[in-house]
């Protein structure tokens, strides 16, 4: 029988950024990135594809991307040295391009059909605001155990956290979740993840005078 999360193990590592680590696009929404990293930590977590080597080092990339994007802050931060990178590059001057690809510089634009695109983007426009008008808006999601930057969590007697709705009593919120050998930057406590995912970077919520 193949080993899945061998492969998917494999897969991971050999990626580049947090976006090809958890297998979404750069446009992909903060609740895409919560699916995708929720079904990779099932499958590449220690305890499913084996304490090894490589199972650790997969974990480990895999908490790295969610760490950063889960945290807008991080994110956009993180997006920009990728916009920086790939414009460094070299691009070739006009007679470069022509000499290196044997095209002309100058190429007459086509015609873009501007009066279809418009009727269909008014009709879309129509359609979603006529479902919309049917659609009943749907609840905002409960504590999912998945911890991410500004996640309300309860300290227990183990040391662990877990979270719970921000609406209620709570003991310290999640300033960013790192891997396991990783240190916590200062003023922020290190606790467990109750679910085993690596380890939570908390601030403690001021205890309410009596």
């Amino acid at each position: 029988m193949p080993n899945h999360s061998s492969d998917l193990s494999t897969l991971i590592l050999a990626t580049k950024t947090h976006y090809e680590v958890l297998g979404v696009s750069r446009t992909a929404t903060q609740e895409d990135i919560r699916r995708a990293y929720r079904a990779l930590a099932r499958n590449v977590h220690p305890d499913v594809a084996g304490s090894t080597t490589s199972a650790s080092e997969t974990m480990a990339e895999v908490n790295s991307a969610w760490s950063v994007l889960s945290d807008p802050v991080r994110r956009r931060e993180y997006d920009r040295s990728l916009d920086a990178t790939m414009s460094s590059g070299k691009v070739l001057r006009d007679d470069e391009r022509e000499t290196f690809f044997n095209v002309p510089t100058t190429v007459s634009p086509a015609r873009f059909p501007w009066r279809g695109a418009l009727f269909f983007v008014v009709l879309g426009i129509v359609v979603v605001l006529v479902l919309a008008a049917f659609v009943d808006p749907e609840a905002p999601p409960g504590p999912d155990q998945l911890l991410s930057s500004g996640s309300c969590v309860d300290i227990d007697a183990t040391l662990a956290v877990r979270e719970v709705d921000c609406s209620g009593s709570h003991d310290a919120v999640v300033r960013q979740l790192i891997a396991f050998d990783a240190k916590c930057p200062n003023g922020s406590e290190p606790y467990r993840d109750s679910q085993g995912m690596g380890t939570a970077c908390v601030d403690r919520v001021p205890e309410s005078s009596p």
